[in-house]
């Protein structure tokens, strides 16, 4: 059983799980972008380069950094998680049983790249070909499937069918893994995906990593958004109010945009006092500020309360955080570099950010708030110390990891981080 421990999003970072780019990406076709939630295909040898500095980086301060088609191919070792995995892919995909029956006789490697790349056929060889499986490139985005949540796991709902498959990867890596597994009856605190897969009423109901921040060990922030239902927040809420030590949580009524669709697109913390944002949906004094809902999880039934902004909601609850503008202070700028995910950062320790060096404006007022910028590659030839105990943005390339629509946050599930 692991030990699961995220009540900050900003402290040092112990154990981390992302996946590096692979033939999931080389197999999305131009036919099948948009339903797999791409605007564009990726060069994946470029993604697959971009994403290995990204992992160097956050080796240099993580003691474990894991790639989930690692953990899935562990846990496919064991006969039990393979039929417990096989039974709720037959379901998800309608799968005979002959072709549930050839999964099942290959080996974890094979299984596990059939299920992350996609299952093709050709019909006529190199000329026409037939998805039976389809592949899953957005695992890329390891946050949205599963979240820490203190010292448990909510193990999500996908918003959108292209995504079902990658929890109910999760959920068996969650249930079986040998070192990485967990305690089912203590340490899962919701599971979505077994609701999607049992024909709940409350199916239609999603949840995105993307959308859950924990900020301390009493406040987690959430979005409800394009990707996360209200109703299912309320039922996660009501889950940590009864189970957890969570006195607070704030959700955030998002746009239904895809330029925001997650909370984490628009706000992150960068260190204990400050935050980046995209000024026209949380700066307090813009008049598209987003309105949030304060639960209060300490109370015997959960209660609501209407608040301004979310930064307001923070202040009142003792968390103040002073903003840093995604964009600097152009609209125009603002627009762009929020599309190219410049709120996207991802703490490796607090004032140490990772972000993508296409966001120059962010870069600029980052630095005017105190960091020192550094390009990726400059902190893994000089061996640069990230802990130090200066502010630092280290840039990595993302040309072709932006274009798919998550930033460094996007990419990672911290399943440790230090405590103070």
């Amino acid at each position: 059983m692991t030990q699961l421990s995220v009540y900050s999003e900003i402290a040092q970072l112990d154990t981390v799980v992302i996946h590096s780019p692979g033939p999931e990406v080389d197999h999305m076709t131009p036919s099948l972008m948009h339903d797999l939630l791409f605007d564009d295909i990726l060069f994946g040898n470029e993604a697959r380069q971009e994403h290995e500095v990204f992992r160097k980086i956050l080796a240099k301060v993580a003691n474990r950094v894991l790639d989930i088609q690692d953990l899935f191919v562990e846990t496919l070792a064991n006969k039990e998680a393979r039929k417990h995995f096989l039974s709720r892919f037959k379901m998800m995909h309608d799968l005979t049983d002959k072709k549930i029956g050839l999964l099942n006789d290959m080996a974890p490697e094979q299984l596990a790249a059939k299920v992350i790349g996609g299952w093709f056929k050709e019909i006529d060889k190199g000329q026409r070909y037939r998805f039976i499986t389809p592949p899953t490139p957005n695992l890329l985005f390891m946050r949205d499937p599963c979240s820490v949540i203190g010292d448990g796991v909510s193990i999500n709902k996908m918003a959108t069918d292209a995504r079902n498959t990658e929890p109910i990867i999760l959920e068996s890596v969650m249930h079986y893994h040998p070192v990485y597994g967990v305690d089912r009856e203590s340490q899962i605190w919701f599971d979505a995906s077994l609701r999607y897969l049992e024909g709940h009423p409350e199916a239609h109901h999603s949840i995105e990593g993307g959308d859950i921040l924990v900020l301390s060990d009493e406040i987690v922030a959430i979005g409800i958004s394009i990707r996360t239902k209200q109703s299912t927040v309320t039922m996660l809420a009501e889950q940590l109010r009864k189970r957890s030590q969570f006195k607070t949580l704030i959700a955030v009524l998002m746009p239904h945009e895809r330029s925001a669709m997650h909370l984490d697109t628009i706000f992150t913390q960068v260190d204990e006092e400050n935050c980046l944002i995209f000024p026209p949906y949380l700066d307090p004094s813009h008049s598209e500020v987003l309105p949030a809902l304060k639960m209060d999880l300490s109370s015997k039934e959960l209660s609501i309360v209407l608040k301004p902004s979310l930064l307001q909601a923070l202040k009142d609850e003792g968390f103040p955080l002073n903003p840093i503008f995604c964009g600097g202070h152009h609209r125009i700028d603002q627009e762009r570099e929020q599309w190219t995910d410049g709120a996207n950062s991802f703490c490796l320790a607090p004032g140490v950010i990772l972000m993508y060096d296409r966001n120059t404006k962010t870069m600029n007022e980052l630095e005017s708030a105190g960091f020192k910028i550094r390009e990726a590659e400059s902190v893994l030839k000089y061996d640069i110390n990230l802990l130090d105990g200066s502010k630092y943005a280290v840039m990595i390339r993302g040309n072709e990891l932006s274009r798919a629509r998550g930033g460094p946050r996007c990419m990672t599930m911290p399943l440790k981080r230090m405590k103070k």
